[in-house]
């Protein structure tokens, strides 16, 4: 097993050279935590979270909040616990999501709820929420409690928001921005506000980091959107065109709705048909958002709230460690130059 998780280590570092090589060894912990030390008595959720763990995923979450740590006094076993409670929220709500989409793929590989069931796909999830439930508890810490606690009542206040706006042209920015930060970016801040709490830093500091993460989670779910539009199953490791198809109107869609073109109209007509007027529907919808710009404009908003992310790290004194948390947002909008 101890092989298998250095294998793991190297495919991420491999794949985010520039800053995980600092925190490699941080990171081989973590792993092995997610992977060997998950207190699962049966055996059957045994497999299914090896199965979850070994399958991939970067660890990105996990990876900005120990360089946060490292950037604002070093690393403590707290920051591992820390980066550990990050991983399994942010993987328990990936299985939810899969539920809920009846997603095939993710990562490459089938889902849980592709393999098992829907059942034991959502009780796999619950474990992981409750694993990080026991996680926060460790760090003695009532303030990052409330930060995470946040967190998870976010997470589902965005997925029913989401539910609620399926098909609906009529989405604001102001909301799908809104929806974001619940779904995504407040788990990227999170994670780096409470790497900064952890080193006892000044609520000034603190707060940069706050942004830093949040300004890279938005732009991070705009490149997410994005890469629905314009990459495959095989780049992208799960199903393309899946947003749209499903009635969720993301940035691409709601800059496309929003033209000035007249044929903007037609958008909105054919999701409000929810494509079922002609077989050839969503074929049209998905036509015309690339030809009114849509993923352009979004690259834009992702890149605005990119440099947001860079501006928030003017506290940081280490040129080396100001040059890794700075290479992250870069390489994230790399996906979409």
């Amino acid at each position: 097993m101890k092989q298998v998780i250095e294998k793991l280590s190297k495919e991420k570092s491999a794949q985010w050279p520039d800053f995980f090589k600092i925190i490699s060894q941080d990171l081989e912990i973590l792993e092995e935590n997610l992977v060997v030390k998950l207190p699962a008595k049966s055996k059957l959720l045994k497999e299914i979270i090896s199965y979850i763990f070994l399958s991939g995923g970067k660890r990105l979450r996990p990876a900005i909040s120990l360089l946060i740590a490292k950037a604002t006094g070093g690393v403590k076993d707290k920051h591992i616990i820390l980066s550990e409670i990050t991983e399994l929220i942010h993987t328990a709500s990936l299985i939810h999501d899969d539920i809920i989409d009846s997603a095939k793929l993710r990562r490459g590989n089938e889902t849980i709820n592709s393999l098992w069931n829907n059942k034991i796909s959502v009780i796999a999830g619950d474990f992981l929420f409750g694993q990080a439930s026991v996680k926060l508890g460790e760090l003695e810490n009532t303030e990052i409690v409330k930060i995470y606690a946040n967190v998870l009542s976010d997470l589902c206040d965005g997925e029913i928001e989401q539910f609620s706006l399926l098909f609906n042209p009529d989405i604001t920015l102001e909301k799908y921005i809104g929806k974001s930060t619940s779904k995504t970016a407040s788990l990227f801040a999170a994670c780096c506000k409470a790497s900064a709490l952890i080193n006892n830093q000044p609520i000034e500091i603190v707060n940069s980091c706050n942004q830093y993460g949040l300004s890279l989670g938005i732009a991070f779910q705009i490149v997410d959107d994005i890469l629905d539009f314009t990459s495959d199953s095989k780049e992208s490791g799960k199903d393309v065109f899946s947003d749209l198809k499903n009635g969720l109107i993301t940035a691409p869609t709601l800059f496309a709705l929003n033209s000035s073109n007249e044929r903007a109209k037609q958008i909105r007509i054919l999701i409000e048909s929810r494509f079922n007027n002609n077989e050839n529907d969503f074929d049209k919808a998905l036509r015309l958002v690339f030809e009114l710009g849509g993923c352009e404009q979004a690259k834009q908003l992702a890149l605005n709230y990119i440099e947001n992310a860079k501006e928030s790290l003017s506290f940081i004194k280490n040129p080396e460690l100001k040059d890794y948390l700075l290479a992250i947002p870069e390489t994230i909008t790399k996906k979409i130059k």
